[in-house]
């Protein structure tokens, strides 16, 4: 259900905020909606992973819809506001405040100068050192008295920790993933492909008992009597279509492993035995959204104290030593 949050009137425009909170799977989503006067709409997405509880926090999707709405300033002015503002609420009314009808440039694509003398003066700009003593190792990187940044478009930033998260991946496996290994499997595992595993294992199963155990475990499951398959000696009758009551017995089983994970894991499969059944892009981006929402976020590209430093000219960086 969509809850309106917010109400604004801004150079004579009528704008209602709402947002709608919904679950899929392992993530749990908030959807902004601006609507005007019109009925003319534009939305953003805040989206946590394995959060049980709703929260406003919706900065992000604040964010996404002034970009939208408003162009290229209202997006630098968002970005400052969403830094001080205890709510999205807060933030809407302060960008609003701020904001003036003669900056908006909707459609305009903002450019900024990303050349090494660039990153290398955001960078002195930000410490309050002379450029001079910034000395650039390539790749980016830059040394300031003996402290060494990595400084990134939001682009290099996006696709570094992207590839972090995958070298994460690649390095630990599933087996690594701590709390997060269970909503990987959730979210990124081919369940159709395991449970095709999961049936070749149980159908080798029955195939491998007895003529007279299979009769006894169907009985006993309840897909036939005793007396349908066995004499008064206890005897198998000749009769018996065993090949049906084998197939019967393998769905039964089937039934029984509704969760195929908890069935493997039941029979001793550890996690590392599931990275091949698992979208490795799904897994990615799963620890993406976990470390966006309860890790450092962008911040992990820092090795030194994981934090991801704004320079406010399109440019980021991050301590790595």
């Amino acid at each position: 259900m969509a809850e309106i949050i917010k109400e604004v009137d801004w150079n004579g425009n009528h704008y209602t905020f709402t947002n709608t909170f919904y679950r899929t799977g392992t993530k749990s989503h908030d959807v902004l909606t601006m609507e005007d006067q019109m009925g003319s709409k534009w939305t953003g997405e805040t989206t946590w992973i394995n959060r049980p509880w709703h929260r406003f926090d919706l900065e992000e999707a604040f964010t996404e819809i002034v970009s939208k709405a408003f162009g290229p300033k209202a997006l630098e002015l968002v970005r400052k506001i969403n830094e001080k503002a205890y709510s999205v609420t807060d933030a809407i009314e302060q960008f609003f405040a701020e904001f003036k009808p003669e900056d908006i440039q909707a459609n305009t694509e903002v450019t900024y100068d990303s050349s090494e003398e660039a990153r290398a003066k955001a960078l002195a700009d930000y410490l309050e050192v002379d450029v001079d003593i910034v000395e650039s190792l390539g790749d980016n990187e830059f040394e300031v008295d003996g402290e060494t940044y990595k400084v990134l478009t939001d682009d290099e930033a996006d696709e570094e920790f992207e590839n972090y998260c995958r070298n994460l991946w690649d390095e630990v496996g599933l087996d690594g993933m701590g709390y997060l290994a269970d909503s990987i499997l959730e979210y990124a595992c081919d369940t159709d492909e395991l449970e095709d595993y999961v049936r070749d294992d149980i159908s080798n199963y029955v195939y491998d008992m007895s003529d007279e155990e299979v009769a006894e475990e169907c009985a006993d499951a309840g897909i036939v009597e005793y007396e349908d398959v066995f004499d008064d000696d206890y005897v198998l009758k000749d009769d018996v279509d065993l090949d049906d009551l084998r197939e019967q017995l393998i769905d039964e089983k089937m039934n029984d492993a509704d969760d195929p994970v908890d069935y493997l894991r039941d029979l001793g499969y550890d996690d590392d035995f599931f990275k091949d059944f698992i979208d490795e892009d799904k897994a990615v981006q799963a620890i993406m959204d976990a470390e966006d929402v309860n890790g450092n976020g962008r911040g992990s590209i820092s090795y030194y104290d994981g934090a991801e430093i704004d320079l406010d000219n399109g440019l980021y960086a991050y301590r790595i030593d």
